[in-house]
């Protein structure tokens, strides 16, 4: 595994976000005050090759211009010129190498947070581990933690399920009447077709007793 502090992944962050926001607003029938976690880029062995030798070779640029600087460097003007320009050259070259490298990293992690509006008529504060291709696509979406569930049957409202149900479009208008369990984070911060799959660890609080009483009455009335 190549060392986090190797590489510079600010950008890639960026991209990541991005991608991640598009996704959802393209998979969630409404989602909100969303925020990222825990990103991860776990870059391939060729751009981490192609990145070490651009750092070399910009590392012998600075010394020789620091050498020329404090007077250490006994050449000539012209064989400094030379020189620098050689290796300056052989930086710029390498530097494109890993900017336009195609197989830049293996794949993407981050933890994406958001309220999303479920078929309860509520929003959720939903956590997603979503993972991404080199080319910034969502290729896998676990939800790991769900805050605000009423039960097992609370589940997230999908654009793809609007379209030939008509249970969910009702649920959907019916929302409008029913409590909002919003959750504001702390912090704010692509598409693609993906399948969400359930944590099994992710077991909701049941009133087991509502249940109870639930059968009893259905027993007196039966009497």
């Amino acid at each position: 595994m190549i060392p986090q502090n190797e590489i510079d992944s600010s950008q890639d962050r960026i991209n990541v976000e991005k991608a991640v926001v598009a996704w959802a607003d393209s998979t969630f029938y409404s989602h909100t005050n969303y925020k990222f976690e825990n990103f991860r880029a776990e870059y391939s062995d060729d751009y981490f090759i192609a990145i070490e030798r651009s750092k070399a070779y910009k590392e012998r640029v600075a010394d020789l211009e620091k050498d020329k600087a404090s007077g250490v460097y006994k050449g000539t003007q012209e064989q400094y010129d030379t020189e620098r320009k050689t290796l300056n050259d052989a930086y710029l070259k390498v530097q494109n190498e890993a900017d336009n490298c195609k197989n830049r990293a293996d794949y993407y992690l981050i933890h994406f947070w958001s309220n999303i509006q479920t078929t309860d008529g509520i929003t959720v504060y939903y956590e997603h581990i979503i993972k991404l291709n080199n080319a910034y696509q969502v290729t896998e979406a676990n939800i790991n933690s769900a805050i605000g569930k009423k039960d097992e049957n609370t589940k997230p409202i999908y654009k793809k399920d609007l379209k030939g149900s008509t249970d969910v479009k009702k649920k959907v208008d019916n929302s409008a009447t029913t409590t909002d369990s919003t959750i504001t984070p702390t912090t704010n911060t692509g598409n693609g077709s993906v399948e969400i799959v359930i944590d099994p660890n992710d077991v909701p609080i049941e009133d087991v007793d509502t249940g109870k009483k639930t059968k009893k009455e259905k027993k007196k009335k039966t009497k």
